[in-house]
């Protein structure tokens, strides 16, 4: 008999499809994905091909509506009675915390004794106010386990909730296939034509900064350092700003976009939807990338770029103890005005990408088939 889980996730977003992908159904799990943010369709054909039911909520509470915090724990109790209708479930797993989709995990999980995961993805841990991780505590404390993607991640939560939850608090990496991606594109393409893909003449200079819309990438910042480089640099190198999705400012988005248009090096703005080719062409495209975002688990996007052969530098306030491990260490800028000296550095060769021996050991440590089991293992307790 089939085991049954309730995912409890983002529908919209790519780490869920991945992670049921290349985890979840193969392993032969029947699967219930309750949208945290709603169903833009994103994924529906491929949740239609792999026999995922996407619930949708429809309770429309007229009456109720106008009070937050009734709403929201009318709008849990409703969902939670059509999900154990839908049940029985032997798993039920949170993907990316808050108090409100915890209760309904717990409610969905209390009911049928299910193995109940929850797992934080990163800024819910990193960037959630003092308050509303103190509203997770007491769920946590009922969940069957725990699961964070960064060392610094276990200390936080050790810090922030206590031995007790820090005890069944598990590091998990999400198994990257972008690697094999990279491969392809650059077996197929070669480096060359990834870049014309993009308008980008082979003889250019390319920088990428950041890789979504939001102002958590302070790509607006890194875009004012370029500007103190000079004239006849600039001209000879292309700027890329990858604002595909996660856009949360509009002003911050525009006002980006005029400040790079202002300089006189070429710039390409990304916007659309990018599937695995296209972002791997992207990676293999760029000479240096900024990584430049606020706070940061273990960035695919970042390990993309590295394994690609770009030169990486990175703010000195994000810490990546897996690359320490790695024995890669990266150039980085406590400040963006000390990022116009690294980039001359990165131009003039003495900051050089990582020698084929380290960046073989991306797939060796991050792949899928390094993560699965370590995965399998805490759903499978």
């Amino acid at each position: 008999m089939k085991k049954r889980m309730l995912m409890i996730a983002d529908a919209d977003g790519f780490w869920t499809m991945r992670l049921l992908k290349y985890l979840i159904l193969p392993q032969g799990y029947e699967v219930v994905l309750f949208p945290i943010w709603g169903d833009g369709g994103k994924y529906a054909d491929f949740y239609r091909e792999n026999n995922v039911t996407v619930y949708h909520d429809r309770h429309t509470l007229p009456v109720i509506g106008r009070i937050p915090r009734v709403r929201m724990w009318a709008r849990i109790m409703l969902n939670a009675r059509k999900l154990i209708q839908m049940g029985p479930f032997d798993v039920v797993n949170n993907c990316y915390l808050s108090q409100r989709d915890l209760a309904l995990g717990d409610l969905v999980a209390r009911k049928f004794g299910a193995h109940w995961v929850v797992s934080f993805w990163g800024s819910d841990l990193m960037r959630s106010s003092p308050l509303a991780l103190r509203r997770m505590k007491p769920y946590l404390k009922r969940s069957c386990a725990v699961s964070v993607h960064n060392q610094l991640n276990v200390d936080m939560i050790r810090d922030t909730f206590g031995e007790e939850i820090a005890q069944k608090t598990h590091l998990l990496y999400f198994g990257q296939m972008g690697y094999a991606d990279i491969d392809r594109a650059l077996e197929e393409h070669g480096r060359e034509k990834c870049r014309a893909h993009f308008g980008i003449a082979s003889d250019r200079f390319v920088v990428s900064i950041g890789y979504s819309a939001s102002s958590a990438q302070q790509q607006r910042e890194a875009v004012a350092a370029l500007a103190q480089l000079p004239q006849d640099v600039l001209s000879r190198m292309t700027l890329v700003l990858q604002q595909t999705y996660g856009e949360n400012d509009a002003d911050y988005v525009r006002q980006t976009r005029e400040m790079a248009g202002r300089l006189p090096c070429q710039t390409v703005v990304l916007t659309r939807f990018m599937g695995p080719e296209e972002s791997a062409m992207l990676r293999l495209s760029a000479d240096v990338f900024v990584q430049s975002i606020t706070t940061d688990a273990f960035s695919a996007s970042m390990q993309e770029y590295l394994y690609a052969g770009a030169c990486v530098l990175k703010g000195k306030w994000l810490q990546y103890p897996q690359l320490g491990e790695m024995g890669i260490e990266l150039q980085e800028f406590a400040d963006f005005s000390e990022l116009p000296g690294l980039l001359t550095r990165a131009i003039n060769g003495s900051i050089q990408p990582l020698g084929a021996e380290k960046r073989a050991l991306f797939p060796q440590l991050y792949s899928w088939d390094a993560v699965r089991e370590s995965w399998l293992e805490l759903y499978e307790e």
